[in-house]
């Protein structure tokens, strides 16, 4: 605990990671530490030499961990970096700041092109680093840079021509902490935007898995084909794993039915790839990150 004596940020030790992952699933991580703010983390990643042991989490809304639980430090940002700040050519955002909170905030200011950011659960942060996107549109829209924290604790600001976005990537070096992020700042119609924002919500509460307990897209779309029609395709629309089953709205998403342990999710999203490849020769890659030990 040495590690945290300055600190005003809050750490749990052996802390039941099932609270925080949106699949309510997951063993305990060894330490939990939420740093209050830059300095917070600057302190601890500068002292703490086992840099292997640490993981940075977001909204945990596409995370996986796994029931051994999770040896080392998970870092998950708290309130210091949850902030919108609305500069004269540009916004500075938290990386913990919620997606739909940036949304409906840039919606009442009347800027632009965050609309489909209301359908994407999570935060900022893990949002860049996966390039989030739904709708025809996608994070790296919105960069004009982002400012990171490196595993010893130095600030660095990647412009965005810096970073090699690609679908559902950012390219950003995972030994990167994305920290906050510097938007575009686009004037819009207010009543355009709410409304867009409104036909987006209503067609995500139709199409996908909502009041349930289900992360994120499972895996992510091959190229110039859909994952979901290759999970259909191949015959997989049924299947259940203990207490995991794949959607009925949406078959690329994986809901725990209430009795599931992340080893039961885990395992069908292996036994979806592995019937979709034997179908269609097509590899799904995992679109949610897991974590931890088996």
């Amino acid at each position: 605990m040495k590690y945290f004596s300055k600190s005003k940020g809050v750490v749990k030790l052996n802390f039941p990671m099932s609270k925080l992952t949106w699949f309510q699933t997951g063993g305990k991580a060894q330490v939990l530490f939420i740093p209050e703010n830059r300095l917070d983390l600057h302190l601890f990643l500068k002292s703490f030499k086992e840099k292997k042991l640490i993981n940075i989490i977001g909204g945990c809304s596409n995370l996986l961990v796994r029931d051994g639980g999770v040896k080392g430090v998970i870092v998950k940002l708290g309130s210091g970096f949850d902030f919108i700040n609305f500069e004269s050519d540009h916004i500075i955002c938290g990386a913990s700041v919620k997606n739909i909170n940036l949304s409906n905030k840039m919606a009442k200011k009347s800027i632009r092109g965050f609309e489909f950011l209301s359908t994407i659960p999570g935060t900022i942060g893990g949002s860049i680093f996966m390039n989030s996107g739904c709708f025809g549109s996608e994070i790296k829209n919105l960069i004009k840079s982002v400012i990171v924290m490196n595993k010893n604790g130095d600030l660095k600001e990647l412009e965005k021509e810096q970073i090699n976005f690609k679908y559902r990537s950012s390219g950003i070096n995972k030994n990167y902490f994305i920290i906050a992020a510097k938007l575009k700042k686009n004037k819009g119609s207010k009543i355009a935007i709410k409304k867009k924002i409104k036909k987006y919500v209503n067609l995500r509460k139709k199409t996908q898995p909502n009041k349930v307990l289900t992360g994120g897209s499972t895996f992510t779309n091959p190229e110039r084909k859909k994952a979901w029609k290759l999970i259909k395709d191949s015959g997989c629309e049924n299947m259940i794993v203990g207490g995991a089953k794949i959607s009925d709205k949406h078959c690329n998403f994986l809901v725990n039915t209430g009795h599931a342990n992340s080893k039961d999710l885990e395992n069908l999203g292996n036994k979806i790839r592995s019937k979709v490849f034997k179908e269609t020769g097509e590899k799904l890659n995992w679109e949610i990150k897991r974590i931890g030990i088996r």
